[in-house]
């Protein structure tokens, strides 16, 4: 009797156990198997879900999978997947515009260059002889042309002397001293080349004269040489 009364619940216990077996639902799943019983999911579990794929493997012939779900397959994926003359867009291989390796002239004024159609390389104007005039240098507080400034707008002037452009002299300072002072300083400068090149042949109605002071230096430290380097008379050709 003992014996009986311990088997007999033990039965009973084994019994409840093998009637609960998972029920799976809501597109969860362990394996492929506990996707096959539920009606709107894919077959395939993924992740612990029911998927339409997980691989290509999956799909179809003529099918990729991508992000579960089974597409038709691309033409291709990039542009060595098509023919030459041929590039990959949108799944798709189309005429390439830039290619011509088959003799197919390039369009937009473009050139072939190793195969490839791309913008015909620029080339700069060739400078001519007056496109830089010399800039003359002046001492301290004064607007007397040196001798090397003289022989400076000499050469501007035997540039410009069978030309019919119009002349801008721009005269400069160094830091020291007021804005105003240098205002005027600069203008001395700036008629003091005017000056001289009218001298030299070129029409005093070519010339115009303006004085930038101090503002407008080419260098910012505090010594004498780069002082000297902005006590200057631009020389420039207008262009308008």
């Amino acid at each position: 009797m003992r014996n009986l009364w311990v088997v007999g619940p033990l039965v009973l216990l084994l019994a409840g156990a093998s009637g609960c077996a998972k029920h799976w639902k809501n597109g969860e799943c362990e394996t492929n198997d506990n996707c096959k019983e539920q009606e709107g999911y894919g077959k395939v579990c993924v992740q612990g879900h029911c998927q339409e794929c997980g691989a290509d493997a999956d799909c179809k012939a003529g099918f990729a999978c991508k992000q579960n779900r089974c597409v038709p397959r691309p033409e291709c994926e990039t542009s060595k997947d098509c023919p030459t003359g041929k590039m990959c867009s949108a799944g798709r291989c189309v005429v390439d515009p830039d290619d011509c390796n088959s003799g197919i002239a390039c369009s937009g004024g473009r050139e072939c260059v190793q195969g490839r159609c791309v913008a015909r390389a620029s080339v700069a104007p060739a400078k001519g002889p007056c496109d830089e005039l010399q800039s003359v240098y002046f001492a301290y507080d004064s607007a007397v042309l040196s001798d090397a400034a003289r022989e400076a707008l000499q050469q501007d002037a035997r540039c410009i002397s069978s030309q019919t452009v119009h002349l801008m002299v721009e005269g400069n300072c160094d830091e020291r001293g007021t804005a105003e002072y240098n205002i005027q300083l600069g203008q001395r400068r700036a008629e003091s080349v005017k000056k001289y090149l009218h001298g030299l042949g070129i029409a005093s109605k070519r010339i115009g004269t303006v004085s930038y002071g101090k503002e407008r230096p080419v260098c910012t430290e505090a010594t004498e040489t780069c002082w000297q380097k902005n006590r200057r008379g631009d020389v420039k050709i207008q262009t308008h």
